[in-house]
């Protein structure tokens, strides 16, 4: 078969054991054609064969954010920014430019604010003056945390006599009138039920829009977390563009618990699809986060007696969520932050795998998210039961001081990547965006160096912990193509895989991995075709 797109005088790091470095690719109907010299390689092309000389620079198989909102992060990209600001006063500012800008009584949303080092904590009086007839909400940056101000919960309706919402919490003064805070779903949803939602065609377009970014980014696939307020939506709207040609990424669709019921009458399972768009795990939240205080840990948070985070999902329900997914042919994924959210999702998970049959019987393997903490008793059990660590390497760079002032010394098990790769734990990599940056890069940066974007802390976050460049490239690519069950679709760069590829300005391999940052994407290959050029 004659090639329609060959890269020769690369580096190419195939990740095949058999061959882990190549010097050219050749690329046929969306496959791998053939891998090796430039010779042999070349020996494949014809007239129409477009060659693409490398120039040396390294070639990766195709990249794959194992954890992100795509929707989120679509309709966040057009919000009022706030992450690295480091005081109110800085918020303060940017809500005032956007109140400025916008009509009257026109929503004002914006994201990723982080008040752990702040001198005072955010409430509505912080941000009432700045926007007496515009609702504004803001948006924690693990998204587990809403700030509004008075005028947008007016509009909601949201008064001292609004009950406590269930396995979730509204901040309040000390007269009980909420203060602007919202935390976890169930509370977030007494305002974001009123914010008016972009139409479908403008949200086709901004996930368009992500997608080009993306692709700048080396992204080839992603594995899209579903919660209730957005699943059906982006499922949707993923399925219009599939339909029209128009999706270039991999998409591995998580649908969330809520729906279990509706899929089950339908008759859908894990793995319907294509190799394109298909459904993934079944997804569930165990607790909160740690920023919010949420997360649910075995003991008090540091200086906070009493506080041991909170239980979104009970174990009992988990145990029957397990087994209902799982007969339907859905593997779990679970989000679990806390050492004993972990633990009470590892001790179900085991429980079913013990006595259920295990992951035999599914076509994908059982999943926890981010596993940001957890205690040095429960670190074989996940490779003991086939369970992926889905981590997010990236979160480290904004969270290593707070998760050392919260947890103190438990902290040397936050992010603990080595000591569960070195147990035999799969990990896939992703970013949670909009909670974090989309930049793969960054995430390499961060499990290679266990540093901050100034390079802090000095040696490395419990430096012991760090991952090499390979097993970080390795996160983003065969990482989530086994947990998607395709590892001999995708992944790596071999003859009759996919075409799926992307080169790098900068080999990874070869610089001071303080620089990986400064590296950016000179293309991206989709199916073999070429779909981001830098």
């Amino acid at each position: 078969m004659t090639a329609e797109l060959i890269l020769t005088n690369a580096r190419i790091y195939t990740l095949d054991p058999a061959q882990p470095w190549a010097e050219a690719v050749a690329c046929g109907d969306g496959r791998v054609l053939a891998v090796g010299s430039g010779d042999d390689v070349l020996s494949l092309a014809g007239p129409e064969t477009r060659i693409i000389d490398c120039g040396r620079h390294l070639v990766l198989p195709g990249l794959t954010d194992a954890h992100v909102h795509f929707l989120a992060y679509a309709v966040r990209r057009r919000q009022v920014s706030l992450f690295g600001l480091t005081d109110p006063a800085g918020v303060r500012e940017r809500v005032a430019a956007a109140v400025a800008a916008a009509a009257p009584d026109e929503w004002v949303m914006g994201w990723g604010w982080d008040s752990n080092h702040w001198d005072v904590q955010p409430t509505a009086a912080l941000i009432d003056d700045l926007s007496p007839r515009n609702p504004v909400v803001l948006t924690r940056m693990d998204m587990h945390t809403w700030w509004a101000n008075s005028r947008a919960m007016d509009l909601a309706g949201v008064t001292a006599a609004t009950p406590e919402p269930l396995e979730a919490h509204i901040g309040r003064y000390p007269d009980g009138r909420p203060s602007g805070l919202f935390s976890e779903w169930n509370a977030i949803d007494l305002i974001e039920r009123h914010v008016p939602q972009p139409d479908e065609e403008t949200l086709r377009n901004r996930v368009r829009e992500t997608m080009a970014e993306a692709h700048s980014v080396g992204l080839t696939g992603i594995h899209d977390q579903r919660i209730e307020r957005e699943g059906a939506q982006s499922l949707r709207l993923f399925q219009s563009l599939w339909r029209a040609d128009e999706l270039t990424l991999r998409v591995h669709c998580n649908v969330a618990a809520d729906f279990l019921g509706e899929a089950i009458r339908l008759g859908l399972a894990s793995g319907f699809g294509d190799d394109n768009l298909w459904l993934g795990h079944m997804k569930a939240f165990a607790d909160g986060a740690m920023g919010s205080a949420t997360a649910h840990m075995l003991e008090p948070y540091e200086g906070a007696p009493g506080n041991t985070g909170i239980v979104v999902t009970p174990p009992d329900e988990l145990w029957s969520l397990i087994v209902d997914a799982a007969d339907a042919g859905f593997p779990i994924s679970v989000h679990a932050i806390g050492d004993r959210a972990v633990r009470e999702v590892l001790d179900v998970m085991s429980e079913w795998a013990t006595t259920r049959g295990g992951n035999a019987r599914l076509p994908m393997p059982q999943r926890i998210e981010h596993v940001q903490v957890i205690h040095r008793a429960d670190l074989d059990r996940l490779a003991a039961h086939g369970i992926v660590a889905s981590v997010q390497p990236i979160h480290l760079q904004s969270d290593w001081r707070t998760a050392d002032r919260v947890w103190g010394e438990r902290a040397r098990y936050a992010y603990a990547f080595r000591s569960l790769l070195d147990r035999g734990t799969p990990l896939a990599f992703g970013s949670d965006a909009p909670v974090a940056p989309l930049n793969p890069l960054l995430g390499i940066h961060a499990a290679v160096t266990r540093q901050d974007a100034t390079n802090q802390p000095a040696g490395g976050w419990y430096a012991a912990e760090r991952l090499t460049v390979a097993e970080a490239i390795e996160g983003y690519t065969l990482g989530p193509a086994r947990l998607s069950g395709k590892s001999d679709r995708f992944g790596s760069i071999m003859p009759g895989k996919y075409a799926d590829l992307v080169m790098l300005s900068r080999n990874l391999f070869a610089i001071d991995p303080a620089d990986i940052p400064t590296t950016t994407v000179r293309l991206t290959v989709f199916n073999g075709r070429v779909v981001y050029e830098g």
